[in-house]
C-alpha cells in the first residue's frame, strides 16, 4: 500500500521545488493557437468542467448568441478515421508534413503520448515568439453525432495521418445536437490531397456558412 508523504520531505527525497510543481499560470497574457507555441512550460490534463465550458460556449458564425453545442452529450472514444465522414474536400500535404515532422515535439520532456493519436484534452502553458507567456488547448478531433452518422468536425488532417497507418485516434463525440451539420458530408476517401488550400467555395461540400461552428471563437484551433 502506498504510503502519503509530506510536501516537505518529498522535496528533500526527490529536490523537486514548489515552483515546479505549482506553474505560475498568471503570468500568461493571452490564450494563442497550440502551433504559436515556440516552447512549453507545463501541461496539464484537461478537466472536464473546463473542457464542457469550452465546447458549450462554441457559437455560430451566423449567429454569435447560439451556443451550439450547449447541453449536449459529450463522450471520449477511439475512432477508426474510417468509420467518420467528412465535409471537407481537401487535405494539405504541406500541413501533413509538418505535423509529422513538429507535432512531437512540442510534448517532449514531458511524460505524456508524443504523438498526438493517443492525446487527450490538455491545457498547455508556453512562450510564444515575442517571449511572453500564453495559455493554448490541445483538443482531440471532435465528431458530431447526427443521427447514425459520425461527422468530423475538426481535426481532418490527424485523422487522415492516423487512418493511413491503420490505427485509432482519440475524439470527441458530441451527441444530441439540434443545429444541422454546417455542410454535406461524403465518405473519407473522397478527400483529395492538395499541395495549397483550395478557393473558399472549394472546401467543403455545401456549406452553409451561416452554421459553421466558430471554435477558434473559444481559443480551439485545431
Amino acid at each position: 500500500m502506498f504510503q502519503p508523504i509530506l510536501l516537505e520531505e518529498f522535496k528533500k527525497r526527490t529536490g523537486i521545488s514548489s515552483e515546479t510543481v505549482v506553474t505560475s499560470w498568471y503570468l500568461a497574457q493571452k490564450v494563442v493557437s497550440f502551433r504559436d507555441l515556440v516552447s512549453v512550460s507545463s501541461i496539464q490534463v484537461m478537466s472536464e468542467e473546463y473542457l464542457r465550458k469550452l465546447l458549450y460556449s462554441t457559437t455560430l458564425v451566423g449567429d454569435p448568441n447560439l451556443r451550439v453545442f450547449e447541453n449536449c452529450g459529450i463522450c471520449h472514444a477511439r475512432i477508426d478515421p474510417h468509420n467518420l465522414q467528412v465535409g471537407q474536400t481537401f487535405v494539405e500535404r504541406l500541413k501533413v508534413q509538418k505535423m509529422l515532422e513538429n507535432l512531437s515535439r512540442v510534448f517532449e520532456g514531458f511524460c505524456v503520448n508524443h504523438g498526438f493519436a493517443k492525446s487527450i484534452p490538455f491545457v498547455i502553458l508556453g512562450k510564444i515568439s515575442d517571449g511572453t507567456f500564453a495559455v493554448a488547448h490541445y483538443i482531440p478531433p471532435i465528431v458530431e453525432q447526427h443521427g447514425g452518422g459520425l461527422y468530423l468536425l475538426d481535426g481532418v488532417h490527424r485523422n487522415f495521418l492516423v487512418g493511413a497507418v491503420g490505427t485509432t485516434i482519440e475524439a470527441i463525440i458530441l451527441k444530441d445536437i439540434s443545429t444541422p451539420f454546417p455542410c454535406d458530408v461524403r465518405p473519407w476517401s473522397s478527400l483529395r490531397l492538395v499541395e495549397e488550400k483550395p478557393p473558399k467555395e472549394e472546401r467543403f461540400y455545401n456549406l452553409n456558412t451561416e452554421l459553421y461552428r466558430d471554435l477558434k471563437w473559444v481559443g480551439i484551433d485545431g
